[in-house]
């Protein structure tokens, strides 16, 4: 999946609850930087991104870091909405991770919307579904 692609996977979620704020544009550009994407790449995938990813990676790390991306994304403005939680159940299951490990990715950031997520929730997660 290229940066153009994921970067676009995030801006069509932080637009699904009909509420796109400055906190959700900060994460973005700072994400597409993170990403190598110049800022004018980064403005125009915000104002139009592109249509769908058309590649999902191989690598467990990068489709970990794709759901995280996402779920922190989902976090930021403190709002978690019916329809961020069905779009990362989609992508998360496109993926390759269960639902009830999306659900409990989901519970943490639940659980700390108003503060920072501790690395060891995460990590407890992933220890729980490890094979």
């Amino acid at each position: 999946m290229s940066s153009e692609e994921l970067l676009s996977i995030l801006v069509r979620l932080s637009r699904i609850d009909d509420f796109f704020d400055q906190f959700e544009l900060g994460y973005l550009i700072k994400v597409g930087n993170q990403l190598g994407l110049q800022d004018q790449v980064v403005e125009d995938l915000i104002k139009k991104p592109l249509a769908s990813a058309s590649s999902i990676p191989t690598l467990e790390r990068d489709r970990m870091n794709i759901l995280y991306y996402m779920l922190f994304l989902m976090k930021i403005d403190t709002i978690i909405s019916d329809g961020e939680v069905e779009m990362i159940h989609h992508y998360g299951f496109m993926l390759g991770f269960s639902k009830p490990m999306i659900d409990d990715f989901i519970g943490v950031m639940e659980a700390h919307k108003f503060r920072k997520v501790p690395i060891e929730a995460m990590l407890d997660v992933i220890r729980r579904y490890q094979n």
